[in-house]
């Protein structure tokens, strides 16, 4: 099974904590992210849809029109194992984006409304480090004094041992975030937008509503346009010639997305649609725009 399809099926279990996924090599080249690995140099799915992993994760806000996101080793759903995203703003599961849910403290808060539950948004972990000397205690000394080996967090044993927002679960002993959210209303990437106004943004392929704010998409750069399976097709401008490159299929072409910069190898030529280089404009956004946060323009 896909990702893709295991996600629109609700079952795909999620029990990951991606905590800053685009960060991680921000420093090589600003608006340009990547995750290094080796992706297989063949075009048989180039241009097929994805979802970039780090929309698993319930506190993104959605990636930014101004930026390229490389996304390797994710062969559940590119036989390449690259997911492109190409100056796409917000989620490709969320086309209307959605303001920020009103929080709440857990599943006893009658506080959101009628129609409205409060329901768990995901965990907000407090990192520690089990193999240091100490176990990671003085790392959670304000946090419950004890870390996780298996979740590399600490436990909490009451609230104040947790980030402002969020709330100690202590059955599990985990910091989560909750917000008021109407169970089953989530948008969808393929429904309308009568069909999704009104709705929240919500993990793909779960009910777990997305507790950050979310652009909605740029009418000019939806995800079919920005978002899917690639391949390296050639090297950046003064980069070695690796010699291992794919060749794109018709109706796409081969562009430099990411520049040489003497580190990573990530750098190079990718496929990408015909017609969709991007000049960063984002055009009329329907949905939710904030302009201090938000590219384009707000559409009523």
């Amino acid at each position: 099974m896909s990702l893709r399809n295991g996600l629109r099926s609700g079952a795909f279990v999620l029990s990951i904590a991606l905590v800053g996924l685009f960060s991680a090599a921000s420093g090589l080249l600003p608006g340009c992210n990547v995750i290094v690995a080796e992706p297989i140099q063949t075009s048989s799915d180039v241009g097929n849809p994805c979802v970039p992993f780090v929309e698993l994760d319930a506190r993104f806000p959605g990636t930014k029109v101004t930026e390229r996101n490389i996304v390797t080793n994710d062969f559940q759903q590119c036989e390449t194992g690259i997911c492109l995203i190409n100056n796409f703003q917000g989620r490709t599961s969320c086309p209307l984006g959605q303001p920020e849910p009103t929080p709440c403290t857990g599943p006893l808060d009658a506080s959101c409304g009628p129609d409205q539950s409060c329901v768990e948004s995901g965990v907000v972990p407090v990192p520690c480090d089990p193999q240091a000397a100490d176990g990671g205690a003085s790392q959670c000394a304000n946090y419950g004094g004890a870390c996780n080996a298996e979740h590399g967090a600490c436990e909490c044993t009451a609230d104040e041992h947790c980030p402002q927002g969020t709330t100690c679960d202590v059955t599990t002993k985990q910091c989560k975030k909750y917000v008021c959210h109407v169970p089953g209303s989530c948008q969808s990437e393929g429904a309308s937008e009568l069909d999704n106004e009104g709705k929240s943004c919500c993990v793909p392929g779960s009910d777990a509503p997305v507790s950050s704010a979310v652009c909605g998409q740029c009418g000019s750069r939806p995800p079919e346009q920005a978002v899917y399976c690639s391949c390296r097709c050639g090297p950046a401008e003064g980069a070695p010639d690796e010699g291992n490159y794919c060749e794109c299929p018709d109706d796409f072409e081969c562009k430099e997305l990411v520049p040489y910069v003497g580190l990573g190898d990530t750098a190079g030529k990718y496929c990408i649609k015909k017609g969709t280089a991007s000049d960063v404009t984002c055009g009329a956004v329907h949905g939710y725009f904030d302009p201090a946060a938000c590219k384009g323009v707000g559409f009523p």
